[in-house]
């Protein structure tokens, strides 16, 4: 289990999530030009299923929802978190794999453009910690990751947000419905003992993917 000392940092990290979010609705009170109103765009985008697995998101822990004007969908798990030196070499990585059959409009193309993800680390020496984030469509074998490697002894919070960190240069197929594949990964090697988890929003753990839309 996370010790108090990697407790507290997440009392510091939701206070930050907390003031982040204050700052979003702020900036929603204002003027939005007109050109920048993308009233053309589908709103039907829907999930016919979703499958998801693996050693941080065991059955009955995580769940996706698609935003009203189908710009984002967000995905939410329970818990994700990887640790050394506490317990068996199965706890120093954690993975999470999302399959999701979304159903586009038909004449359109979606992808996805940007997400992001909070955590904390707290390293011993001798440690290296890593944050991988992969994106694809099932079949295809353009596959973008994005890697953040964290090193001991050291303490850590981070927020990455970054078109790099998903494959916004995926775009699904035009006249068919194809899964989209999202797998998250926490791991921890070295010779010391640490720990690294992911939050989200408010302290809850939860990632929100912006989708982009272009016509066939």
């Amino acid at each position: 289990m996370p010790s108090n000392q990697f407790y507290r940092m997440a009392s510091i990290i939701q206070l930050l999530l907390s003031l982040c979010a204050l700052f979003a609705v702020l900036s929603q009170a204002l003027p939005v030009d007109v050109e920048d109103r993308e009233l053309s765009l589908p709103k039907d985008l829907t999930i016919d299923d979703i499958v998801y697995g693996g050693t941080g998101c065991p059955q009955g822990s995580a769940s996706v929802q698609i935003a009203a004007d189908g710009k984002s969908f967000t995905a939410r798990f329970k818990s994700f978190s990887a640790e050394l030196g506490t317990g068996s070499l199965v706890d120093s990585r954690k993975f999470c794999q999302l399959n999701l059959a979304l159903k586009a409009p038909v004449g359109w193309q979606y992808a996805v453009l940007a997400t992001n993800f909070t955590g904390a680390a707290l390293l011993g020496s001798g440690t290296k910690a890593s944050h991988t984030s992969t994106v694809y469509f099932s079949g295809s074998t353009n596959q973008t990751a994005f890697t953040l490697p964290l090193y001991g002894a050291a303490k850590y919070i981070y927020n990455i947000q970054a078109a790099s960190v998903v494959g916004g240069a995926a775009w699904s197929p035009c006249g068919s419905d194809t899964a989209l594949n999202i797998k998250s990964e926490l791991s921890i090697t070295g010779t010391g003992a640490g720990e690294i988890i992911e939050f989200g929003e408010s302290g809850k753990l939860s990632r929100i993917f912006e989708l982009g839309w272009r016509k066939c």
